[in-house]
């Protein structure tokens, strides 16, 4: 018998209960998973842990084993120590689009290697997003999950969360591209703070997903520029010659768009301590805290110096080069 004493409930879900244990062969935590339906033979109910165990990416869930014991199927897979992002967002709200990029760039990094294995999630939504102590990532909930043979068209079954679901994904015709608009369902709710169209039943929600019609996402949230607004109009976009046809695609644009923004945060920053190095940043009678008092008569190179105009990364003072991307900070 497979050693995992159950120490609490970590949530449970339409396939199945997860339960906090503790692996007393190697001391440590793990994330037990019990199948609702039991009744299946052993080869059916190994259909989702073969599918994670050929899954090995730093911000997917890993299985350990799945085991039967006294009649009992159970899936042992990593505990990440944290919360879903649906809590963070349930408690802080949206965040800063700079940690956003960060998460979202983690998380199509992981779509991009299911989806290379031909595995579809199906279930893109916060609440399958863990975000762990330690500040990393992490893509879980593979229950949903379909493998594509190359024959495959589409995953026929209509599985998953309505809120999150493409079009064709009611029509029990999920591709990859329908995690992609799951994606971007997802973006728009962590920046928003809401989604973008809800209702109660199902039938009304196929609707609204194949009309497409979706306020802005920077009107709700002004720190969405352009960019960014565009990627994920796209990413949601009912119909699949308009939407994003790979994943790979999403990741390239939000670097991009990562990238842009670091770049827009450097020349901020040069142009806060301007050119004229005798003149105060401050401005009387004004509460604006993004005003900050600089020493008269310091050399504005050694406050720019300390980010590169090119990669945005961190430099020492006075450093010619930059350590990271080699150009010249002269």
């Amino acid at each position: 018998m497979y050693p995992v004493p159950i120490l609490d409930t970590i949530g449970t879900g339409g396939f199945g209960s997860v339960y906090l244990a503790r692996d007393v062969l190697i001391d440590k935590k793990v994330a037990v998973k019990v199948p609702h339906k039991q009744g299946e033979k052993v080869e059916k109910l190994l259909r989702e842990p073969r599918l994670l165990a050929a899954l090995n990416h730093p911000n997917i869930v890993s299985v350990i084993t799945a085991e039967k014991i006294n009649d009992v199927f159970y899936i042992v897979m990593e505990y990440v120590e944290g919360e879903s992002l649906e809590q963070y967002l349930r408690r802080e709200g949206p965040p800063e689009i700079s940690l956003a990029l960060d998460w979202f760039i983690k998380i199509a990094g992981a779509l991009v290697y299911a989806h290379d294995k031909n595995v579809l999630h199906r279930d893109i939504r916060p609440a399958n997003i863990l975000l762990s102590n330690d500040g990393h990532i992490k893509v879980a909930d593979l229950g949903t999950s379909r493998y594509l043979m190359e024959e495959d068209r589409f995953a026929s079954t209509r599985i998953g969360s309505p809120p999150y679901m493409a079009p064709e994904h009611f029509q029990g015709k999920a591709t990859l591209q329908s995690d992609i608009y799951s994606f971007g369902i997802l973006i728009y709710e962590c920046l928003t703070g809401k989604l973008p169209f809800y209702d109660k039943n199902p039938k009304v929600l196929a609707q609204m997903a194949r009309g497409g019609q979706v306020r802005p996402a920077f009107e709700l949230n002004p720190d969405i520029n352009p960019d960014l607004n565009r990627l994920i109009s796209r990413a949601m976009h009912p119909k699949l010659g308009t939407r994003y046809p790979t994943v790979v695609e999403v990741l390239s644009e939000l670097k991009r768009i990562q990238l842009s923004s670091r770049i827009e945060s450097s020349q901020e920053l040069a142009h806060l301590v301007g050119p004229d190095r005798n003149e105060s940043r401050v401005t009387s009678n004004r509460s604006d805290s993004r005003h900050i008092q600089l020493p008269r008569n310091l050399p504005t190179r050694e406050i720019s110096s300390l980010f590169c105009w090119n990669c945005s990364k961190p430099v020492q003072k006075r450093t010619r080069n930059c350590p990271h991307c080699g150009v010249s900070l002269d």
